[in-house]
């Protein structure tokens, strides 16, 4: 005969079995909402009796059958595979995002420089030199061309201002990102202090007999939170997620350990002690002293990333294509277009200055007092009387090309041409030598940045650089597009296994209600029984 108490036994604990489950189903539905959550579910098992107590006779060992129901731990529904998948996912999502972003941002700098910008400026400058061509002698005429130069160089320091305007705003953009990354890690640094300690507590016998607590039943709200870091962690870069025995985790960046436990580095962009010049900022003092934004860990490592939001940062500011040196990389990035725009004002500066006699066909001064575009150095260095020595050392770029004051002075000496036998430079009244530059800066191939990165008329190169832009726009777009569908594939993916299904709670809510019920009728029959066995047993006839 089994013991009387224990069917009573055995209906209680599956009326708290069920109001456990009621409770949980509660809170998945009251989380429903909340961004990270994991829906939980109570672990259930089958009661046994104890299988060691080997003197028991088979019959007393069946009167401990049928102890019903014991619970094992609430426990978080997910799966480590998603998550993997999903984390590899997301880096190449907020890579190319943030690269289209800021190369679309570059072509509104250079203001579509095939159709409005520098294209139109140099139609301008031609239109005047076609003016210019029918009364060479006039001043007025050669004052307009000269005018049209100056603002042709106008418009390249304005492309040099709003390229390093751009360079310092993602300059700030990733020093934001890496305090961000800086403070992901920490944060879950923290959270690996309180899981570990959560686990100290909840899986005490695995501690002691030194056994991991992997996949133990452990605080399952403090797990969600740091599960939300690292997704947002792997936007940064590329993460490698590893439980530790204890209930921490290690994570790597792109093969360097970041994540140890308690254990953790930081990242910094490397300092520079760089003085001479005027700098808005440290930070683009910095960037400056290294022509590139440098990435270091704490610990010494390089960070060299393969995907996420910190290597567009860099690719931005450090890619300088077949201009890169140093820190520098080929990507084509900020300093790329700058590099290539600079190549545009050299070139045409110096093609310019060999049509006017000033230089030789390999840039050397022949005649400096010939030269229509020289750099701003170049102007102070003549204060000293040493230009003809230093014009090959100062390329144009963007940034310093400027009208020759030998220019300024002689506007119309753009249209003289130079007596072969008495080497003496006169007026040409027939504008042949003006329509000859016109006729040359339509159809004259050059050799633009002198790195094999193109060769070509003026106009080719221009529209070599806009489709340039734009491809690496159209690139950088339609693989993000791809990047965020496969993301939201496995975010969808894992919202079925590990997010809260309202109507799926709703019926599992009546499941165990109609549960919860039923063990209730189970321990009033079982209590009318013990009550017919206690009280009325004989008492035959009462």
């Amino acid at each position: 005969m089994r013991p009387s108490f224990m069917g009573l036994e055995v209906s209680k604990r599956t009326i708290q079995l069920a109001q456990k489950s009621l409770d949980i189903t509660g809170s998945n539905l009251s989380n429903s909402k909340v961004e990270g959550y994991t829906r939980q579910k109570v672990d259930i098992g089958a009661s046994y009796f104890n299988e060691f107590a080997y003197w028991q006779t088979k019959s007393s060992r069946m009167s401990l059958a049928g102890q019903g129901a014991i619970g094992i731990g609430v426990d978080q529904v997910r799966d480590p595979y998603i998550d993997k998948r999903y984390r590899d996912s997301t880096p190449a999502v907020a890579e190319f995002s943030t690269r289209a972003d800021t190369l679309k941002e570059v072509e509104t700098v250079l203001d579509n420089i095939t159709t409005d910008g520098l294209t139109l400026s140099i139609d301008t400058f031609k239109n005047a030199l076609s003016n210019y061509a029918e009364r060479p002698d006039s001043e007025e005429l050669a004052s307009i061309v000269r005018n049209q130069a100056y603002n042709m160089t106008n418009l390249l320091h304005t492309y040099y201002a709003d390229l390093e305007n751009l360079k310092e705003t993602n300059l700030e953009a990733l020093d934001a990102s890496i305090e961000d990354t800086n403070n992901i890690i920490e944060r879950i640094v923290n959270y690996n202090k309180a899981i570990v300690k959560e686990y100290t507590a909840m899986a005490t016998g695995k501690y002691g007999d030194r056994e991991s607590v992997t996949g133990s039943y452990g605080p399952n709200e403090l797990l969600d939170e740091r599960n939300l870091l690292l997704d947002e962690l792997s936007y940064k870069g590329c993460i490698e997620v590893h439980d530790n025995a204890d209930g921490s985790v290690r994570v790597l960046m792109d093969g360097v350990e970041i994540i140890n436990g308690e254990k953790y580095e930081q990242l910094y962009m490397k300092k520079s002690t760089k003085t001479d010049g005027e700098f808005s900022s440290e930070l683009f003092r910095d960037y400056a002293a290294y022509d590139a934004a440098v990435l270091r860990w704490t610990s010494g490592d390089e960070a060299n990333f393969r995907s996420g939001e910190l290597k567009a940062y860099v690719d931005i500011l450090n890619g300088n294509g077949v201009y890169a040196t140093g820190y520098q990389n080929d990507s084509y990035g900020i300093p790329y277009y700058e590099s290539a725009m600079s190549s545009f004002a050299h070139t045409f500066g110096n093609f310019m200055n060999y049509m006017n006699g000033a230089v030789d066909d390999k840039g050397k001064v022949i005649d400096a007092d010939r030269l229509l575009f020289v750099t701003n150095e170049y102007e102070r260095i003549d204060q000293y009387g040493d230009r003809e020595a230093e014009y090959e050392e100062l390329d144009m770029s963007i940034k310093n090309i400027r009208i020759a004051e030998t220019w300024m002075n002689k506007a119309t000496m753009i249209g003289e041409v130079q007596n072969k036998e008495t080497g003496i430079w006169t007026m040409s009244l027939d504008g042949n030598h003006v329509n000859q530059i016109i006729e040359k800066l339509n159809n004259k191939s050059l050799d633009f940045g002198g790195r094999g990165d193109y060769e070509g008329t003026i106009y080719d190169y221009l529209l070599f650089i806009s489709n340039r832009i734009g491809q690496n726009i159209e690139f950088n777009e339609s693989r993000h597009e791809a990047a965020y569908a496969t993301s939201n594939a496995l975010l969808d993916a894992r919202d079925e296994v590990s997010g809260v299904s309202e109507t799926e709670e709703g019926i599992n809510m009546l499941t165990y209600q109609n549960w919860y019920n039923a063990s209730a009728r189970l321990m009033t029959a079982l209590d009318d029984a013990l009550d017919r066995l206690i009280n009325n047993t004989g008492r035959v006839g009462l």
